[in-house]
C-alpha cells in the first residue's frame, strides 16, 4: 500500500480473519480501507444444515454441533471487523445490513459506518423487453450449482413434484459447481422429464428474454443478482426467504413469491401457482420491473461517489 501510494482501498470481506489483517494493514500504512460486503452475517455465522441432511449423512450432527460452539467466537471476530471499519463497511443490501443491526448492539458512531450500496446490473436490456410477446413456457434458474449458501438440488426437488402435471414448460439450469454432476443424475436416476442443463453461458440475457419465471433456491444471498437479471426481463419469481438480500428484490405476492427456506413442497406449490397463472406472472413481473428501477448504475455510482468523497 505504501509503495503502491494507495490512499484508499475497497476490498472485500468475507474471511473475517483476512479482513482483519487487511484493515490492520491499512491502518499501519495511513490508508483508507472500505469493507465491501457481499454476504449475509449469517452466512458467516452459522451452518445450513437441516434435519434432512441429516438423516442422509448423521455425521453432519457433529459439523452443526461445531458451528454452534463456534457461533460466539466468529460473532465476536466480526464485531471487531465492523468496529474497525471507521471508513466504512458497505453491505450490498438493506437485507445483510439490518441483519447486522439486529444482531448487534452497535453504538451510534460504530452504526453509522455502515452502509448500504446495491450491486449494479452487468448488462441492459433490450427495448424488445418492455412486453411478453417472446416469453414461453421456461423456468430458469442461475446459480452455482453448490450445495453450500444455494442450496441448489431444491430447485429439481421441487420441479420433480410438478412436472407431470405440466409436460409443455422446461426447467432450464443456467450455471455450473460441484452438484453439476450429483443434479444430473438425479434427473437420470428419477426420470424427471424436461430439464435442461446449459453449463456455464456467456448470453444469459437470450434465456432470460425467453422465460417466464426465474427461481432461486439460496440458504444465503449478498443480495442475488440473477434475480436482478430476471427482473430487466420481466420474470416472475419463486425464491426462498434466504438471509440476506432476496428481500431487498422480492417482496412476497407483489414481486414475486417467498417460501420458507429448504421447503421443496411450498417451493413447487407456488411455482405451480405462476405457471397455471399467466396474469399473475405478467402483474409480477411488471412489478419487478419497476422495482429494478431503483438499482440503476447512476445512482449507484453516486452512492459510491458520496461515500468516497
Amino acid at each position: 500500500l505504501i509503495e503502491k501510494k494507495i490512499t484508499t482501498l475497497i476490498f472485500q470481506g468475507d474471511n473475517m480473519t483476512t479482513a482483519l489483517q487487511v484493515q490492520r494493514a491499512a491502518a499501519n500504512a495511513g490508508c483508507k480501507a472500505i469493507l465491501h460486503y457481499h454476504g449475509s452475517p449469517f452466512g458467516y455465522l452459522k451452518k445450513y444444515i437441516y434435519k434432512t441432511d441429516i438423516l442422509m449423512n448423521p455425521f453432519l450432527i457433529f459439523k452443526l454441533i461445531w458451528a454452534a460452539i463456534l457461533y460466539p467466537f466468529k460473532k465476536i471476530k466480526l464485531q471487531k471487523v465492523i468496529n474497525n471499519a471507521e471508513d466504512g463497511f458497505v453491505c450490498v443490501s438493506y437485507g445483510a445490513a439490518n441483519e447486522i443491526h439486529a444482531i448487534y448492539n452497535l453504538k451510534q458512531t460504530v452504526s453509522s459506518n455502515i452502509k448500504t450500496i446495491h450491486n449494479p446490473l452487468t448488462f441492459k436490456p433490450a427495448e424488445s423487453v418492455n412486453n411478453f410477446e417472446h416469453k414461453k413456457k421456461i423456468i430458469v434458474y442461475i446459480s452455482r450449482l453448490h450445495r453450500k449458501h444455494k442450496n441448489s438440488m431444491l430447485v429439481l426437488k421441487a420441479w420433480q413434484k410438478i412436472e407431470k402435471e405440466n409436460p409443455d414448460w422446461q426447467l432450464q439450469i443456467i450455471g455450473d459447481g460441484q452438484l453439476k454432476n450429483k443434479m444430473i443424475k438425479y434427473v437420470e436416476d428419477d426420470k424427471i422429464k424436461n430439464v435442461l442443463f446449459t453449463g456455464m453461458v456467456n448470453n444469459v440475457d437470450e434465456f432470460l428474454i425467453q422465460s417466464s419465471i426465474s427461481v432461486l433456491s439460496s440458504d444465503c444471498e449478498g443480495l442475488g443478482m440473477g434475480l436482478l437479471e430476471s427482473a430487466v426481463y420481466r420474470n416472475a419469481i419463486v425464491a426462498t426467504k434466504s438471509d440476506g438480500g432476496v428481500v431487498d428484490i422480492v417482496e412476497d405476492h407483489i414481486t414475486g413469491y417467498l417460501v420458507p427456506r429448504n421447503n421443496s413442497l411450498l417451493f413447487a406449490e407456488k411455482l405451480q401457482d405462476l405457471i397455471s397463472d399467466k396474469n399473475t406472472r405478467e402483474r409480477m413481473g411488471n412489478s419487478l420491473y419497476e422495482k429494478m428501477q431503483g438499482f440503476s448504475d447512476e445512482k449507484i455510482l453516486a452512492e459510491w461517489k458520496l461515500l468516497l468523497t
